[in-house]
């Protein structure tokens, strides 16, 4: 899929059969864009929804998020690499760095820099930031280019 969907299916806090379910649900309701994170421990389930669903995975828009823990240049390829064989998919169609976390001993320019070199590598098609506020944002796009930001996804609540 070329273009981010304006409407995608959330995995949020889904586990177990009730994400497979879910996912299949909206796959047979027309959803082709599906967002799940490492940190949510269901990228295995929605993978094993999406290979049962019969959608093929060119008419689909997958996302991923990096968890904190993996923001190091070291670990952050392996652990995408990772997602992707729970995702049962050789990419991604947008990456993103979960969660701003300035004290966790990683810049933002190793981590942005990381996830640049995960795209050039084909592990994903688009890279992005999600929940970062504006100074983190700043720094990002200082990073690797506004161009190569694809998106800074945020949470849209009546709650918040």
């Amino acid at each position: 899929m070329s273009t981010i969907p304006a409407f995608g299916l959330g995995t949020f806090r889904l586990q177990g059969q009730v994400v497979i379910d879910s996912v299949r649900n909206g796959l047979e309701l027309g959803y082709r864009a599906i967002d799940t994170a490492q940190i949510y421990g269901n990228e295995a389930e929605v993978g094993e929804a999406i290979a049962a669903s019969g959608v093929r995975r060119d008419d689909l828009f997958l996302t991923t998020k990096i968890w904190v823990d993996n923001y190091a240049p070291e670990k952050l390829a392996a652990s995408l690499e990772d997602s992707l064989a729970k995702l049962r998919t050789d990419h991604v169609d947008l990456t993103l760095i979960h969660w701003p976390a300035p004290g966790n001993g990683v810049s933002v320019e190793a981590f942005m820099g990381a996830l640049a070199d995960a795209k050039a590598r084909g592990l994903t098609r688009r890279i992005g930031i999600s929940n970062f506020n504006i100074e983190l944002t700043r720094q990002a796009i200082a990073a690797v280019g506004r161009e190569a930001i694809a998106t800074n996804q945020i949470e849209l609540s009546p709650y918040l």
